[in-house]
Order: C-alpha cells, then sequence, then structure tokens
C-alpha cells in the first residue's frame, strides 16, 4: 500500500513538474516564469523527498527556490519588466531549441539506458546519514566537500552582486542615482 502511495505521488509530482517546466519555457512574461521555476523546483524537491533523501531537499529547497529564484525575482522587480517583454522568436529560433532539446533528450535517454543502476540490480543501498553528511560538507580532507560547498556560495554571491547590477544599471538609465 505504501509503494501504490508512492507510485501515485510520483506521477502527480511529475504531471505537475512537466506542465510548470512547459509555462517557463513558452511563457511571455519573466515574472511569471520565474514564479513557475520556483513551483518546479518545488516539485523536485518533492522528488527528493519521495526517495528519502530529506537533506537534498532541504538544500533544494534553501539554494534554489530560497536563493537564485527569489533573486531572479527581486531582479525583475527591480527593474521595467515591460523591458525584458520577450519578443516572438523567429522560425530559426525555434528550430535551434527544438534541436537542443532534442539532442538534450536523445543524450538524457542514452545515459540512461547505458547506465547499470545498483538498486535495481539487488545492490546494497547507500546509508541515509544527515550527520555524517553534515561533516562531509565541513571537512578539508579527501574526503570533505568544502570546496563544493564554497562554490555554490560564490554562486549566490554572483547572483546578489548580478543582480544588484542589473537594478543599478536600469535606476542609471532611467536618470536615477
Amino acid at each position: 500500500m505504501d509503494n501504490f502511495v508512492s507510485d501515485i505521488l510520483f506521477y502527480v509530482f511529475a504531471a505537475f513538474s512537466i506542465s510548470l517546466a512547459m509555462l517557463v519555457v513558452t511563457t511571455r512574461r519573466i515574472l511569471r516564469a520565474a514564479v513557475y521555476l520556483m513551483c518546479v523546483l518545488g516539485a523536485s524537491a518533492a522528488f527528493f523527498i519521495l526517495l528519502g533523501a530529506e537533506f537534498l531537499a532541504g538544500v533544494q529547497i534553501l539554494v534554489y527556490i530560497g536563493g537564485i529564484v527569489v533573486l531572479l525575482v527581486f531582479a525583475v522587480m527591480l527593474t521595467r519588466s515591460v523591458d525584458l517583454l520577450e519578443e516572438r522568436p523567429t522560425l530559426v529560433r525555434k528550430a535551434i531549441g527544438g534541436l537542443a532539446a532534442l539532442s538534450f533528450f536523445g543524450t538524457t535517454a542514452l545515459i540512461l539506458t547505458s547506465t547499470t543502476f545498483p538498486v535495481l540490480r539487488g545492490g546494497p543501498l547507500p546509508p541515509n546519514n544527515t550527520a555524517a553528511l553534515g561533516k562531509k560538507l565541513l571537512d578539508y580532507g579527501s574526503e570533505g566537500f568544502v570546496l563544493p560547498f564554497e562554490i555554490i556560495s560564490l554562486l549566490l554571491l554572483t547572483a546578489v552582486i548580478g543582480g544588484i547590477v542589473i537594478a543599478r544599471k536600469t535606476s542609471v538609465e532611467k536618470g536615477g542615482n
């Protein structure tokens, strides 16, 4: 029964995620696209919860929804979003986008079909120990993840600076300080 509920939730979140992802790339308003993206990232956090990776779901919510998307929304709200209205793409741009999507889909399908998953073969599941993972995030040794942790902080800092530059550039263009 528990497996049945998990399967149903997976398909509900998958349909939700796919429909919102389509809205992200088809809407002409950038603020709506940011809100749709936030919902897609929330659905991917739900996938992590279904997999039993609560820590990754929390990181997904904190870093992506709490950091990147909120910063994107602030940048859009601080700028004139009317100027950011997307024009109708030409046929060439649509063809290039379709080709890129098909090549991404083909590459993903190839990788998924050629990968052997240990869980499907009956192999041992990796341990789900959040405390050990937290210690590894702050470990400087060869088993630690301080470098990726710092790279994420630099990514967030770059996003903040980019938002400030965008906001400053539009206020200067309008004749403000």
